[in-house]
């Protein structure tokens, strides 16, 4: 191959591997989110942060490794290139081994959170100074994703103790009342999100959850498009080394 030829793939390679690094910060974001959101949703207890753990040790190792190729491709070293291209072949292998245990617990994972949220939605309807960061918590859940109580806001007065839902059901309003007009036209009027907070606790996670294993099947795609460059590369510089000695 032309040395043009070699360069070429050579710099692609460098390009490859700087775009691998953005990505690794990428995969790390994200399953940093994906572990908020399961300790926000969780009732503040920790539940299935394992894969989103390894996720983001992962995401480290890419960049660590993403810039290794870089040396190795700027250096037309056929070894080191080998050595990146076994490295991405592990990292492959890592997230693969990731992505189906996260596939195989999230529903065990899910049904841990249900349970949470029902015992942490009893302490807050309790009127105990302790039990305050529930109540503050559910406020902060039902107002950020528009629903009421577990399954709606009949939950409130289902069990003792009875209480009228929480102002954080009522839809946001806007006007110059003051607060406690507000909230009294909402508790007179009824005018409570209808819908449960646990299904759509249940849907925001699960698209978190999707969304890492979108990043994780991009990058086995893009690690595949790398052993493929790093493989060419280093036949090309041999290759490039024979024709050189035999000139």
């Amino acid at each position: 191959m032309e040395s043009c030829g070699m360069n070429c793939i050579k710099y692609l390679l460098v390009v490859f591997n700087a775009i691998f690094m953005i990505l690794g910060v990428i995969i790390i974001a994200v399953a940093c989110v994906d572990m908020g959101m399961l300790k926000g949703f969780a009732g503040m207890e920790t539940t299935g942060h394992e894969t989103d753990a390894v996720l983001i040790a992962v995401g480290v190792l890419i960049i660590i490794v993403a810039a290794f190729g870089c040396f190795g491709a700027w250096k037309e070293s056929p070894k080191l290139l080998y050595i990146f291209v076994g490295l991405l072949i592990l990292i492959i292998l890592l997230e693969l081994s990731v992505g189906i245990a996260a596939a195989a617990l999230r529903p065990q994972i899910e049904g841990t959170m249900k349970t949470q949220l029902r015992a942490s939605f009893i302490k807050n309807k309790s009127t105990r100074e302790e039990d305050s960061v529930y109540r503050e918590f559910w406020d902060k859940i039902q107002n950020n994703l528009e629903c009421c109580g577990v399954t709606g806001p009949d939950n409130y007065v289902a069990s003792e103790p009875r209480l009228n839902p929480s102002y954080s059901c009522c839809p946001q309003d806007d006007s110059d009342r003051a607060v406690e007009i507000k909230r009294s036209d909402c508790i007179s009027l009824s005018k409570y999100y209808q819908e449960g907070c646990e299904d759509k606790v249940l849907s925001t996670v699960h698209s978190a959850g999707l969304s890492v294993i979108v990043c994780g099947i991009l990058f086995c795609f893009l690690e595949m498009a790398g052993i493929v460059l790093a493989l060419w590369l280093a036949h090309s510089i041999k290759n490039d080394g024979k024709s050189q000695e035999t000139a």
